[in-house]
């Protein structure tokens, strides 16, 4: 069968006719940035980054699932091997969208600003670490070691392509399961450098986990998404199966619950301790409408996911499934700008049309360069070795 799908040209998904739209979207939407940093900087550095961590959620994520995959194996995998890896070697592209951080540090970060912390004991005690030098090099080492497992995995995938050898597929879990230890280390330092530090008095064991499984939640809820978007094409109508959906449902059903779980695991600890340094992190963030943003975290983000999740009918069908990713998806980015924005915001919501282009013009670049990953390889990896059993028909390739 293997041999069939491999010598009869694939159908095409048409997923490369949505690249230009996305291409001139995501132009439009970096020129009005540059028009709001010519503006104001101050404020284009700080709405920059909410709609870059949304992103790089994405990018992260995707890498530590597909690692994951490798690793475990299993025909839950099967429909999203290919997209996981093309997310996971946007990684290029995303350090370039940090470069704005990093020059923005002393509008984004309060302990980047010397006459702050001349001004702060503790400031001044926790310099040793929260300095720009360290950001900037820890960041580099960061995307570098992400950088370097995308394309490693990439690279033995192809081997593994070629030869077949079985010491080819064990080099590439070895590499992924060190990987995921990498990976979750990285994250929860990045967690700590790019988001906690926004409030450095503020502290907590749980954020780098649960910052962690949001990475994970947002790939899986984009790459599920994606793939109902492919569902009505002929390439797809053959090979995805409610079977392969209900999988990925059940796999963001525990995502979610796990999110729900650090997320509220380090509010009761927070609130329970009462520690001056750590209470006000929530108490600006349960008033006003931040406050009313919680809620709709806590209805939106996990009790209407949850049990739509519980639901077989719901898994099975693309278009209710599609539903709940795009909810998912909408979720991430609300609770990183809830995580963000009040520490430069304080109790006083504001959204600025600069968080929009910021978000849109990165979206449309990301999304352009995902296809341009994908094209020219089968979404679907015929080569291996327990492919047939899985699809049992189908072809199915990315191209014009």
């Amino acid at each position: 069968m293997t041999a069939d799908v491999r010598a009869t040209p694939p159908e095409s998904t048409g997923i490369s006719r949505a690249q230009f739209p996305s291409l001139i979207l995501g132009i439009i939407g970096l020129v009005a940035c540059a028009i709001g940093w010519l503006m104001n900087a101050q404020e284009f550095y700080r709405a920059w980054l909410p709609s870059f961590i949304f992103w790089f959620e994405i990018g992260a994520g995707a890498l530590a699932i597909l690692m994951l995959q490798y690793v475990t194996g299993g025909e839950w995998g099967l429909m999203i091997r290919r997209p996981l890896g093309a997310a996971a070697r946007t990684m290029p592209l995303l350090a370039v969208f940090f470069v704005p951080v990093v020059i923005g540090l002393p509008k984004i970060y309060v302990w980047a600003d010397k006459a702050v912390v001349e001004r702060d004991h503790l400031l001044q005690m926790k310099s040793q670490w929260l300095n720009a030098p360290g950001f900037t090099i820890r960041a580099a080492m960061y995307f570098a070691l992400w950088i370097l497992w995308a394309w490693r995995l990439r690279a033995l995938s192809l081997k593994f392509y070629e030869d077949r050898a079985p010491e080819t597929e064990l080099k590439r879990r070895k590499w992924s399961a060190a990987g995921l230890v990498m990976i979750v280390l990285t994250l929860t330092f990045a967690s700590i450098d790019w988001v906690m530090s926004l409030e450095p008095k503020w502290y907590s064991s749980m954020f780098g986990i649960s910052f962690t499984i949001g990475c994970g939640l947002a790939a899986f809820a984009y790459v599920t998404f994606l793939l109902t978007q492919l569902v009505r094409t002929k390439a797809m109508a053959e090979i995805l199966k409610p079977s392969h959906l209900r999988d990925l449902g059940n796999l963001m059903l525990a995502f979610v619950m796990l999110w729900a779980y650090t997320a509220f695991s380090q509010f009761l600890l927070i609130w329970y301790a009462n520690i001056k340094e750590e209470t006000p992190y929530y108490l600006k963030r349960q008033y006003g409408t931040w406050g009313f943003i919680a809620i709709v975290l806590i209805v939106f983000h996990f009790f209407l996911p949850f049990f739509m999740l519980l639901m077989r009918h719901i898994k099975d069908r693309p278009k209710t499934i599609a539903i709940v990713t795009a909810l998912l998806i909408a979720m991430r980015y609300i609770e990183i700008y809830w995580l963000i924005a009040p520490a430069h915001q304080g109790i006083h919501f504001r959204f600025s049309w600069m968080s929009l282009a910021a978000l849109v013009g990165m979206g449309g670049i990301w999304f352009w360069f995902l296809v341009q990953q994908l094209k020219g390889q089968t979404i679907i990896p015929i080569h291996e070795t327990w492919v047939d059993e899985a699809i049992r028909e189908g072809r199915l390739k990315v191209n014009g």
